[in-house]
């Protein structure tokens, strides 16, 4: 870690072009690694987990390297405010899980403040390396897509050799690299609508490209089996011709709904019954939820509104603060059969009124919003030639975060994360064009500096 430390303050810009290269190509393939299993404490080493550390780690170091160096940390106000939200309503459930659980409420919520810090500086590293210099932003498109090679690679293979997540009788859902089919489902989300957003302003044959690439992504996030997955595309296809119609036109809106109908159409026709399979048999009776119970419910979305009742009605004894970051996989009644660990909330609203109280939920869901609209302010100032892409980015952070009502719980699927932030910080870096000047420090949407003695 000293040797880090020191490279990062030594050579920060090499340091910084290696965190990037690792953040959008090398961490979707660790995400296998991210499982965890009773007896493990939640600082358990796993590649996943030390790559975070090194990016917290090396991350931190370099930001005090610019802030020594007079250079910007932030990219603007609006979203260092958006960021304040999330790590109050983290605060919140740290202060909570030491008052109520003491050491056991330090470590539990502790893995998740850093997790959640390591996440931030991640979006500020990629940041930071496509910023400083131009040009790199179709680097860093290139490097993010790739990084999804592997992912696509091994789940094609568990297609073809029959060797997917096999939880469900007699069902081959496909998970790649991820930790979980739902993962899976969900990471490829944002790649399928940055592409449908994109395909407006294509010509010839990259437009043809657009299309095929956004269809197979569909119908491998159909194979994932995942609802919240293939909720969370409906929800973006149906949002995306709307995020740009002011500043494309109503003619760019009817072109880009006509497109997520004929993709929608076509996922449809090629996996319909597969579709039809994972809305079917939904029923919330006695025997569902003794199934629950025993973590042996057949249909996974009678068991979440069962899960979410039961936090819920939990979350009540402390509706203020709640019982504390992290708690819930340390308290929820409903134990996982497969790894002997209490279940997850399995919806972001929900476990953040468990683990924080209103106070947490209202923290975090006014960074959700105020995030999006970063998003979305982003993409409005990116030329004209990107900017249906970028707000094929903005449809993504929408959906998982707000559209999907928290089902996705995107706070806890930390390769998503990187993927979303790092896409986010590419679009930004197209609205601006180039670094920020050290002397552009006035006005509301300037970058944010840092002046040793001054503070940021």
């Amino acid at each position: 870690m000293c040797l880090g430390a020191w490279l990062a303050w030594r050579w920060p810009d090499l340091v910084l072009s290696c965190l990037t290269l690792g953040i959008l190509t090398l961490r979707p393939s660790l995400d296998v690694f991210g499982g965890r299993v009773a007896g493990l404490g939640a600082f358990a080493l796993n590649p996943a987990v030390v790559f975070g550390m090194v990016v917290l780690w090396l991350g931190l170091v370099i930001a005090m390297r610019r802030g020594a160096d007079g250079r910007w940390l932030w990219p603007d106000p609006f979203l260092l405010r958006s960021h304040l939200w999330l790590f109050v309503a983290y605060g919140i459930g740290f202060t909570s899980a030491v008052r109520l659980y003491g050491s056991l409420g330090v470590t539990t919520a502790g893995r998740e403040v850093a997790r959640v810090a390591s996440i931030v500086l991640a979006f500020l590293v990629v940041l930071w390396w496509v910023a400083d210099r131009r040009g790199r932003e179709r680097l860093g498109w290139q490097l993010l897509f790739l990084g999804a090679v592997p992912p696509l690679a091994l789940a094609t293979w568990q297609l073809l050799q029959g060797t997917g997540n096999l939880e469900l009788e007699g069902v081959n859902r496909l998970q790649g690299t991820l930790s979980h089919p739902n993962s899976f489902g969900l990471y490829l989300v944002p790649f399928a609508l940055f592409l449908v957003g994109g395909i407006p302003s294509s010509r010839g044959v990259r437009t043809f490209a657009r299309v095929g690439a956004a269809l197979t992504l569909s119908v491998f996030i159909v194979l994932s089996y995942s609802r919240t997955a293939l909720l969370a595309l409906v929800a973006g296809l149906m949002v995306l011709p709307f995020l740009g119609g002011r500043r494309s036109g109503w003619r760019t809106v009817v072109t880009t709904g006509t497109l997520a109908l004929v993709l929608a159409g076509g996922v449809w026709i090629v996996a319909g019954d597969l579709v039809r399979e994972r809305f079917a048999s939904l029923s919330v009776n006695r025997d569902a939820w003794d199934a629950a119970l025993l973590g042996e419910s057949e249909n996974s979305l009678t068991w979440r509104l069962i899960n979410w009742g039961v936090l819920i009605q939990l979350g009540f004894r402390h509706p203020i603060s709640g019982h504390g970051a992290g708690m819930t996989t340390e308290l929820n009644p409903l134990v996982s059969p497969v790894n002997g660990i209490p279940f997850n909330a399995h919806n972001d609203f929900v476990r953040f009124f468990f683990e924080g109280g209103f106070s947490g939920l209202f923290a975090y869901v006014i960074y959700a919003l105020t995030l999006c609209a970063g998003s979305i302010r982003a993409a409005r100032k990116a030329p004209r030639a990107d900017a249906a892409l970028a707000f094929g980015v903005s449809a993504a952070f929408a959906s998982l975060l707000i559209l999907s009502l928290g089902s996705a719980e995107l706070s806890l699927n930390t390769a998503i994360l990187y993927e979303l932030y790092a896409m986010l910080a590419l679009v930004w870096c197209t609205s601006v064009g180039r670094a920020p000047r050290p002397q552009a420090t006035e006005g509301r949407d300037a970058p944010v500096q840092f002046t040793p003695g001054g503070g940021t």
